[in-house]
């Protein structure tokens, strides 16, 4: 017997095709699935359920925290947010409500915003993949490679080193370009109110 499905509403669609489109560009097999379902094949998880017991012995997992910072500077994050309103009205878009908006509306908004966006990271940073390899090709993992540009998956043993498929290259920042201010009193307006007289 198939279970029912039930649409989902516009809102979650939209920012699921977000979601979607990143994960989409960012898993080879992924976008394989994706195919696989457009073509109207039939997945395996539509089929009778089949129970299958396998042993797995996991021996290790590496975990990295995210770096605690003794201070914090908001001055360069209020920066890019002026920035990404100025080129986008990103700010505009994130703080108003879509749910009046057809899908036709809101994609033509999406992609003004994307150029805008584009652009200001094109002019105010440089980025490079951490990885200069193709999607899905075997890479080698050195001894003592960095956890924070190489996040491992699957069964890891010992301390390397390692041969894997590259799911995603990763991405880094290799220079910084954001205006320099004489003052960051006002940093923390994002943009002014307008005011017609």
């Amino acid at each position: 017997m198939s279970k029912k499905i039930t649409p989902v509403s516009f809102v979650p669609r939209f920012f699921g095709a977000f979601g979607q489109f990143f994960k989409y560009m960012g898993s080879g097999d992924y976008a394989a699935r994706c195919q696989q379902i457009a073509a109207g094949d039939v997945l395996a998880s539509e089929t009778e359920p089949q129970t299958i017991t396998e042993t797995v012995e996991v021996i290790r997992e590496i975990e990295v925290a995210a770096p605690a910072l003794d201070t914090v500077s908001s001055d360069g994050a209020y920066q890019l947010l002026q920035l990404l309103q100025q080129e986008a009205r990103f700010i505009d878009f994130t703080q108003e409500s879509i749910d009046g908006y057809d899908d036709a509306d809101v994609g033509a908004a999406a992609r003004q915003i994307h150029a805008g966006c584009a652009k200001v990271i094109q002019q105010h940073f440089t980025i490079e993949t951490v990885k200069d390899a193709a999607e899905n090709s075997r890479i080698d993992i050195p001894v003592g490679y960095d956890a924070k540009q190489v996040k491992l998956q699957g069964r890891v043993a010992g301390d390397g080193p390692y041969t894997g498929t590259l799911i995603h290259p990763g991405w880094k920042v290799v220079e910084t370009r954001l205006p320099k201010v004489a003052s960051t009193d006002s940093l923390h307006i994002l943009a002014p109110a307008e005011v017609e007289v």
